[in-house]
């Protein structure tokens, strides 16, 4: 009779020993399933899990309020200035030094940049230039070009480095 205890005792620890450990691995297999979930949309849907991340350092934006399209050669709001047609990257070219000489001057007029190496204005530059445009219809140029424009139109056409470089030099 005490062994029939006995194996009664012992019947019952192990179902307990057996309902206790298939709740833990039911529990266990759920977080699994439920932290799975959780990566799989954080990583394809919501994509704020990036394991690739590397620091985003935020640049500060800057505008260039002096830098135009051709297209917006005769749309500025000054009534005089200068609108000049060159190539920004080139770093041998001696406009650059004479255009920050001759905006330093008190006196001078607003002067725009136009970069000729940019596709949306390639519509106006040519390899034949028309120096006596009357608007953007009739308007090819060649660079380095120096366009002054007087009250929405065309007053002077100034083509080559060397003679935009004297038109900075003397003003």
């Amino acid at each position: 009779m005490k062994n029939i205890q006995k194996e009664k005792k012992n019947k019952i620890t192990v179902e307990e020993k057996d309902n206790y450990f298939k709740f833990v691995t039911t529990l266990a297999i759920l977080l699994l399933a439920f932290v799975l979930t959780y990566f799989l949309i954080g990583l394809f849907y919501t994509k704020e899990i990036d394991f690739n991340k590397k620091d985003d350092k935020k640049e500060e934006v800057t505008i260039d309020n002096d830098t135009i399209m051709l297209s917006q050669l005769l749309e500025q709001s000054n009534e005089n200035y200068y609108v000049l047609i060159y190539d920004v990257s080139d770093k041998t070219s001696s406009i650059d030094s004479w255009l920050s000489v001759y905006k330093s001057k008190s006196e001078a007029l607003n002067v725009y940049k136009v970069d000729s190496n940019k596709k949306f204005n390639a519509k106006y530059l040519s390899d034949e230039s028309n120096p006596n445009p009357t608007g953007l219809s009739d308007l090819k140029v060649k660079a380095p070009t120096l366009i002054k424009v007087s009250n929405k139109a065309i007053a002077e056409y100034i083509e080559g480095e060397e003679a935009i470089t004297n038109v900075f030099k003397n003003n």
